[in-house]
């Protein structure tokens, strides 16, 4: 668990160190944003960080951490992604890939961990700062060696 939470942390700062790295002054300001998410990569609720490596559309990351409500389980949710935005804002086709470790400690105290895969496809709304936004999307839910369609809604906001 300790160490899946250092890989996300590290992760995140690397990612956002790299995005903030700018040889031209002339290039556009990165979009980053925070959100809830209900479902999707997150599999339950999820808190997420998400930017662009440069400007406002194209490539980005997202990472963040989340749990799911069971009765006799303690479950955490680490989803990391690589995405792309298509289009001019304030309305983006969204696709992604995210991978989702998992970790639940049962009753008995046996750490449990797996790994989701997550591609999917969606709408986002967005504008480049200071703004709500939001993101549905669907796509097929990769566990070991089953397939379930699934789907995901957030809610956030987009920073300065």
């Amino acid at each position: 668990m300790k160490k899946i939470s250092l890989m996300f942390f590290s992760f995140v700062l690397i990612m956002n160190l790299k995005a903030q790295v700018n040889n031209n002054p002339d290039a556009t300001v990165t979009s980053k944003a925070v959100y809830a998410e209900l479902g999707g990569s997150g599999i339950g609720f999820s808190a997420n960080f998400d930017s662009r490596f440069k400007g406002h559309n194209g490539l980005g990351y997202r990472a963040g951490i989340g749990f799911l409500p069971a009765i006799d389980k303690k479950v955490l949710t680490f989803p990391l992604g690589i995405n792309a935005l298509i289009g001019k804002g304030p309305n983006y086709l969204e696709a992604e890939v995210t991978v989702t470790p998992i970790t639940a400690k049962v009753t008995f105290k046996k750490k449990v961990s797996s790994i989701f895969i997550f591609p999917h496809i969606g709408y986002r709304y967005t504008k480049p700062a200071s703004s709500f936004n939001f993101r549905i999307y669907g796509g097929p839910l990769i566990i070991v060696s089953k397939v379930i369609p699934w789907a995901g809604l957030s809610f956030g906001y987009t920073l300065k």
